[in-house]
């Protein structure tokens, strides 16, 4: 049987793994699925990529034909989704997107009328259908069908949302890749307004440029703008092709991670009291530097899965207010059940200014180790992560790191990769470990 979902709902190559008929299949299931003592209603948004037309057709066929009601937002970020759906009470919220890959690529998101992403149960169950040779769903008829509406406007409640939040008022220089995803929509009604002198970049979409060389995957476009134009800007912000996440890049072109994110945040809500249980959510991806950094500030940790779906999952179970991933997915639990790139940098200027701290005060203390991250294609991602082998060198590795590093292997939930992590005193030893393991994979 086929497992189509992975950390991050359902991805692949559009038109390969990820085709009209399953989409249709998936809107199908979604329809019919919930409470049939009324209608379902969905609400429906979709990035940039040349095949999310064909995709949105697809579910939005199998949704009408099994009697649910449809809003399409258009072009739009995944958190604007995730916002409007709990916020208007949808039963489903779905987003086609696939985040931060290329373009050819494409995927299919679900969240529930919580915004919280769909259960394993759900997922099971959609996967079960998905796998059946035949339809055995009912199709709706007469005045049964589902209605389809197109709504753009929806997206200014989100809009004011975010406005709602932010309350800067000193003049800021920054300039925002937009990696000509579904932020180049939304991200300039947002900022218009806002008390930042602000120059966009990466904003014209054509449906295959999404995250090309540019986005928080792509930093190298933004540090070489802003050391072209030096003194130009106080920071560069990138999104990815969904806009759930950000990284940045300060005035002298260094890259900041989720880690000095999630860092600077946790200082600031310390101060001001906004950290819930003084405690931030992290992942097994955490830079050791960081949990350190935590520790001396007396700030307590707890570390999950990766996967924004697992930090989001501890934070309403602990009703924490903090937590993320390197990669840039952060969660202020008190404002939003989802990673959210525009919130998450106007949010923490936001704090900073409240807690009247610069970037660079807020993160001393914060010495990040050494760590390369590698990633191998596989063609069986379950048969490489079984390997004996493969568990007896990273056995050894382990102990060769001690306490003053470590490894990390685990298959991507969204691409056929192995992804490798290694972190240590110098750069030197971790790109020694991680061509260790590339090695012994690509062998096999």
């Amino acid at each position: 049987m086929n497992k189509y979902f992975g950390t991050d709902g359902i991805r692949g190559k559009a038109n390969v793994e990820l085709t009209p008929t399953l989409a249709f299949k998936i809107g199908r299931y979604l329809g019919e699925y919930h409470n049939k003592k009324k209608r379902n209603t969905v609400l429906i948004g979709r990035d940039t990529r040349i095949s999310g037309s064909m995709l949105l057709h697809s579910i939005v066929a199998g949704l009408l034909s099994s009697g649910a009601d449809v809003v399409d937002l258009g072009i739009t970020t995944t958190p604007s989704v995730v916002y409007l759906t709990k916020k208007h009470k949808f039963n489903y919220g779905i987003i086609i997107t696939a985040s931060h890959n290329p373009y050819y690529d494409n995927g299919i998101k679900v969240i529930n009328e919580n915004g919280d992403k769909i259960s394993q149960k759900l997922e099971h169950a959609i996967n079960e259908y998905l796998n059946k040779e035949e339809d055995d769903l009912p199709l709706e008829k007469e005045d049964d069908i589902g209605t389809y509406t197109y709504n753009g406007k929806l997206l200014l409640d989100y809009v004011d949302f975010i406005k709602a939040n932010i309350k800067i008022t000193s003049n800021l220089n920054i300039l925002f890749d937009l990696a000509n995803g579904a932020a180049s929509k939304v991200a300039p009604l947002v900022l218009k307004d806002l008390a930042i002198n602000n120059e966009i970049i990466n904003a014209m979409p054509n449906g295959i440029n999404i995250n090309a060389s540019c986005s928080s995957t792509y930093l190298e476009t933004l540090c070489s703008k802003i050391k072209e134009r030096k003194d130009e800007f106080d920071l560069g912000v990138a999104f990815d092709g969904d806009a759930d996440r950000a990284l940045l890049v300060d005035k002298d072109s260094n890259e900041l991670d989720g880690d000095h994110i999630l860092f600077i945040a946790a200082r600031c809500m310390q101060k001001l009291g906004k950290l819930n249980k003084n405690t931030v959510v992290l992942t097994v991806m955490s830079n050791l530097g960081l949990l350190n950094a935590l520790k001396k500030e007396g700030i307590k940790y707890e570390i999950v899965d990766v996967g924004d779906k697992y930090v989001q999952a501890k934070i309403n179970e602990e009703g924490y207010s903090l937590g993320g991933e390197q990669s840039g997915h952060i969660i202020f639990g008190d404002l939003l059940n989802s990673g959210d790139g525009l919130l998450t940098i106007l949010y923490l200027l936001t704090l900073l200014e409240q807690a009247n701290m610069t970037l660079e005060e807020a993160l001393n203390g914060f010495v990040k180790l050494p760590q390369v991250l590698i990633n191998v294609n596989v063609s069986n991602k379950n048969k490489v992560m079984k390997d004996e082998g493969l568990l007896q060198l990273a056995r050894k590795i382990t102990a060769e790191l001690g306490t003053n590093g470590r490894l990390l292997l685990r298959a991507s939930g969204t691409e056929p990769k192995i992804r490798i992590m290694v972190e240590a005193e110098t750069e030197k030893k971790c790109e020694h470990y991680c061509d260790l393991v590339k090695q012994y994979i690509e062998a096999m």
